[in-house]
């Protein structure tokens, strides 16, 4: 019999959680996360994704700290109060907030996520997700740029080099 999937151990697509960040900075819905994103075809359970958002909003809030800083000094009690501007009615820093975390998440269960495949298709497949993860990567270096843009003399830089 063909068509006929079961779902992947562990995870409920009804489950509407959400990850709380620091409260400044707003929370992560789950729902959203894996709505947004293709993450391992509905191999991901809550666990991991929870696991990898909370690590995202460390990676996040490590890089954001003296932009966050500036703007509590300027009188902003949230994100939101950033800036008023919108899109799709949706504020624009908190929009940017979302991406960052959603793609490092994204990266980190792309790294994680092994084909596990002994054939050379598996090893060619474990290639692209590795390409996948630092699209993903960019992505949120991307949104964390725009984020510390907002408010600043000049635009943040968007690229980041590593020198070996």
């Amino acid at each position: 019999m063909t068509g006929l999937v079961a779902p992947a151990p562990g995870v409920d697509a009804a489950e509407a959680g959400t990850v709380v960040a620091d409260g400044w900075f707003p929370e992560i819905s789950l729902a959203d996360v894996r709505g947004q994103v293709r993450l391992g075809e509905g191999a991901v359970t809550t666990t991991r994704l929870t696991a990898a958002i909370e690590g995202a909003m460390l990676s996040a809030l490590r890089t954001l700290a003296s932009w966050r800083t500036a703007r509590v000094t300027e009188g902003a009690t949230s994100l939101a109060q950033v800036t008023d501007q919108t899109i799709n009615g949706v504020n624009v820093a908190e929009m940017l907030w979302q991406r960052a975390i959603r793609y490092h998440a994204a990266a980190e269960l792309a790294d994680g996520h092994r084909d596990l495949s002994a054939t050379n298709e598996g090893l060619d497949r474990a290639d692209e997700k590795d390409l996948t993860a630092d699209d993903y990567r960019r992505m949120a270096y991307h949104a964390e740029a725009d984020l510390m843009s907002i408010g600043a003399d000049e635009p943040a830089p968007r690229n980041r080099v590593s020198l070996l």
